[in-house]
């Protein structure tokens, strides 16, 4: 249930949608395909405001989809299912009859234009609500095909790219107001429910492309280490006399380096220690052109800003008996997890797989910790013993052992060992993971 809240909560936003609009279909003497197709239109209103209000990162986001990282999925099938209802709407639209002139109470602003009438010059184009719906379904359509065509963008042009969805979005929500067939402005309960979303809508998405970056990063810290941990992996250690970051073992945050010559924009990185007052740590892999010019410029003595903390990646859940699975940098939510306290009533395996001893941040660490008797720790030198796979797990896992597993890595590791459990019929009850594709 709690896994599903996210889910659960959307869909009871189109239903109470559906359930505003009956009122004003039953008042209506319009044709019933256009009255479905405003039904329609409405629904892809109220899915653009889930879309934006994912994108604000507000805290009741991590509680709703259980971590933030997991609702970023949702605002990719939302956002195709928008393409789905704007042309579902413009193609109901266009099979049934207009009915003619706005609602009683209703009249448009002086120099606004109700769809189909106006003149040929710019302004009226973009006070025309039928021009501007048609200039929000196409470029909704052609940004969403671009993204889901260019998903290995680098995440920050990406993320830069994506700001100009607030274009056709804001085109869509102005259409509805000049456009709609039904009283907007009314005491309806359809007329209130629709302003509630779009003003959640706009004000979530002003706030994410405007607004987030100002005021979410409220943690300073001064880096007073820079060192390296493995091939290409760093670690960055920073502290504060100031506000502290209070997390989880294994939650994220987003992190940026303040100044215009170090600037590095905001990227998530889990925190690779358990909480420290006054202290927080992230381990980074070298991925891309950003993590490398990060690599190359941070110095002891800069200072980062962090918002957060997000995630739900948490061990902490009814079944005790645990499969724990680190593939490379993804050892860091482990290592704050055995810095932490775990309860003696917790039965944990865990394999951390690496390429080769180079690669392998944190490894010596573990064989120093190997001592904890309700944690096991089994490393796992690829170059040497091949990959992980349940040839590995089986000689510490027994097939009537009823298991959850963390895993956290490489998404073909990810994948082969999921299907490797299942094929051979181990008891998984849950299989954790974290999502960590922010587009």
């Amino acid at each position: 249930m709690k896994k599903r809240l996210g889910l659960i909560l959307i869909l009871l936003s189109f239903i109470i949608t559906w359930l505003c609009w009956i009122p004003e279909r039953l008042a209506s003497s319009m044709y019933a395909n256009r009255q479905y197709s405003q039904l329609i239109a409405s629904i892809a209103l109220v899915v653009f405001t889930w879309i934006n209000y994912i994108s604000s990162r507000h805290r009741l986001i991590d509680k709703i989809f259980h971590g933030l990282d997991k609702s970023y999925a949702y605002h990719k099938y939302l956002s195709i299912l928008a393409i789905i209802l704007i042309w579902g709407h413009d193609l109901t639209l266009k099979t049934g009859r207009s009915s003619g002139g706005k609602p009683s109470g209703f009249k448009p602003p002086a120099g606004f234009e109700r769809g189909g009438e106006g003149g040929g010059n710019i302004l009226s184009m973009f006070t025309n609500g039928k021009q501007l719906g048609t200039l929000s379904l196409y470029i909704f359509t052609g940004l969403t095909i671009f993204f889901l065509i260019a998903y290995k963008l680098e995440y920050e042009k990406w993320k830069l790219l994506h700001k100009l969805m607030i274009v056709p979005y804001v085109f869509g929500v102005v259409h509805y107001y000049l456009d709609s067939d039904y009283p907007v402005f009314a005491l309806s309960a359809y007329s209130i429910w629709m302003n509630i979303m779009n003003a959640i809508g706009v004000l979530s998405a002003v706030y994410s492309i405007c607004i987030y970056e100002y005021t979410a990063f409220r943690y300073k810290y001064e880096v007073t280490s820079v060192k390296e941990i493995a091939k290409d992996t760093y670690e960055i250690t920073g502290t504060t006399n100031g506000k502290s970051l209070l997390y989880k073992a294994g939650q994220f945050a987003f992190m940026k380096v303040i100044g215009r010559k170090k600037g590095f924009p905001s990227h998530p990185f889990t925190m690779s220690q358990s909480e420290k007052i006054g202290q927080i740590q992230f381990a980074i892999k070298v991925l891309g052109d950003h993590t490398k010019k990060l690599q190359n410029n941070i110095k002891t003595g800069d200072t980062i800003a962090v918002a957060g903390p997000h995630g739900a990646f948490d061990y902490r859940v009814e079944t005790k008996r645990q499969l724990w699975v680190a593939g490379g940098i993804g050892i860091t939510p482990f290592r704050s997890f055995l810095q932490s306290d775990i309860p003696n009533e917790y039965n944990i395996d865990f394999f951390y797989a690496y390429n080769n001893e180079q690669d392998a941040p944190y490894a010596k660490e573990l064989e120093d910790i190997k001592s904890k008797k309700n944690v096991r720790i089994h490393l796992l030198d690829s170059s040497k013993s091949g990959f992980l796979g349940v040839e590995h797990i089986s000689k510490y896992l027994n097939k009537d052992e009823t298991v959850e597993v963390f895993f956290c890595g490489p998404k073909p590791m990810r994948k082969n060992i999921a299907k490797e459990l299942k094929k051979e019929n181990y008891k998984v009850k849950e299989f954790h993971y974290e999502q960590f594709q922010f587009k």
